[in-house]
């Protein structure tokens, strides 16, 4: 029912798109709005349910009261309706590839039950791992002190500079925040004193960490956001949604206000006219003011990705749209944002949204899998929860911080995840040799018939 519901709905807003790309973007936000009324089931995908979270916030009522109120952002004058409505065209395009790549799945995956939690054993616990590791990583944050104090889009003449950021500011930040993840879990698991004074003390070394609020949407999404996932993604699904709606359409444009307009003097309107969601007016600028380019055949989208590395390292830089001239001479701001769906079209045209909305969904099925909230505390299952939590900076374009805190997201997880198991699998190795290496035997004279003392022949 919910596929049906999907691709009737994605018909509609082609059609309406067709007529005119307002209505064609309130079509999408119905139709994101009736896919979340379906994904309310326990087992449902937590992935689906972030994705058209994102499409809410992002992809439907805020270009559609830009392109109505003729909007205009980085001085690029009124866009046309041809281009608003190619844009349209490529978001539905992805749209159709993430559903496609579910197509012949079950509606509701059953939930498999992850065991007991069996708690580590020993002098060193996990807990006091994960507190001196939070505690090294939060020192770690004041060798390079101004690192986090660089606004987004200030270029440096130090070549160093994009790794020197990532090692001393980004990943520190995330491994504090995983590491308050890893208690937090531990301790509803537990609910002990110390077990709570943990990750109280854990809670408030990331929040000092994630200061100053320039990096604080992305530290707060793949930091904290995976642990909402853990809590509320599997039975309170309209809660998720609605606290990852609020933090970002809500809390997003206030910390922007703060954060570039109080520190930087930057000016900023209020939502739904904020910068913070220009992704389809930047695709609808580019798609009118910049020529048609060459198939990239995957180098666009690889040059996107790796815009975080020093420019000697970026792969394929001739093949960043972000660095057209034509982008230079029609946007005031060169460090935008293009959602990855648009360097898609540029790399395999029309083909490219549906071949990445169907590999990233294929993706994520796996995800989808991990990530049950009665597991065991592993590092794979923290990267499943950073995975569907950077989905959503992923989605609004990796030029605004995505990609190192992705990745710093990940590393974090992996230390947490790591710590937190560590000494669980040690506990096993020292009580294998303890229990019956061969239960099969033990059960095998209740299972023959018993001897009588009668010779056989």
């Amino acid at each position: 029912m919910r596929t049906l519901a999907f691709w009737f709905g994605i018909a509609c807003a082609l059609l309406c798109g067709l007529v005119d790309p307002v209505w064609g973007y309130a079509a999408v936000f119905v139709l994101a709005a009736v896919q979340l009324s379906m994904l309310g089931a326990r087992g449902d995908s937590v992935f689906l349910l972030i994705h058209y979270t994102v499409l809410l916030i992002y992809f439907s009522l805020a270009p559609a009261m830009q392109i109505a109120a003729d909007v205009d952002f980085w001085q690029v004058g009124i866009l046309g309706t041809a281009a608003h409505t190619q844009a349209l065209m490529l978001l539905l395009l992805y749209m159709a590839g993430v559903e496609a790549a579910r197509l012949g799945m079950s509606e509701r995956p059953a939930v498999h039950g992850g065991g007991p939690y069996t708690a580590a054993r020993g002098v060193a616990h996990p807990f006091l791992l994960l507190l001196s590791c939070s505690l090294a990583a939060f020192a770690t944050l004041f060798i390079r002190p101004e690192l986090n104090f660089v606004a987004r889009g200030v270029v440096s003449e130090e070549a160093s500079l994009p790794i020197d950021y990532i090692v001393f500011s980004t990943i520190p930040k995330l491994v504090v925040l995983m590491c308050f993840v890893a208690l937090a879990i531990h301790a509803a698991r537990r609910r002990t004193l110390w077990a709570w004074c943990a990750a109280g003390l854990a809670l408030a070394l990331a929040a000092i960490a994630a200061n100053p609020v320039n990096t604080a949407r992305q530290v707060i999404l793949i930091g904290l956001l995976p642990l909402l996932i853990h809590a509320i993604g599997r039975r309170h699904r309209w809660t998720l949604a609605a606290i990852v709606f609020g933090a970002i359409a809500g809390l997003g444009p206030v910390l922007n206000l703060i954060s570039r307009d109080a520190m930087w003097g930057a000016s900023l309107e209020a939502f739904p006219f904020s910068q913070d969601f220009d992704a389809m007016f930047v695709i609808a600028g580019l798609l009118e003011r910049a020529p048609s380019p060459e198939p990239g055949f995957g180098r666009y989208l690889l040059s996107a990705a790796s815009f975080f590395l020093p420019r000697d390292l970026k792969m394929f830089p001739e093949f960043d749209p972000l660095g057209w001239s034509a982008v230079a001479a029609n946007f005031s701001q060169t460090n935008l944002s293009l959602p990855p769906f648009a360097t898609a079209y540029f790399d395999f045209g029309l083909l490219g949204p549906v071949l990445l909305g169907f590999a990233v969904s294929a993706g994520f099925r796996i995800v989808d899998r991990v990530v049950n909230p009665q597991r065991t505390l592993t590092a794979s299952y923290l990267c499943a929860l950073v995975l569907l939590a950077a989905y959503v900076p992923f989605m609004r374009g990796p030029i605004l911080g995505w990609g190192p805190f992705a990745a710093s997201g990940l590393i974090a997880a992996l230390v947490a995840g790591g710590l937190s198991s560590w000494f669980r699998r040690r506990t096993h190795r020292a009580m294998r040799p303890l229990t019956d290496p061969s239960p099969r035997q033990s059960q095998e004279p209740s299972s023959r018939p018993a001897h009588t003392g009668i010779p056989t022949a």
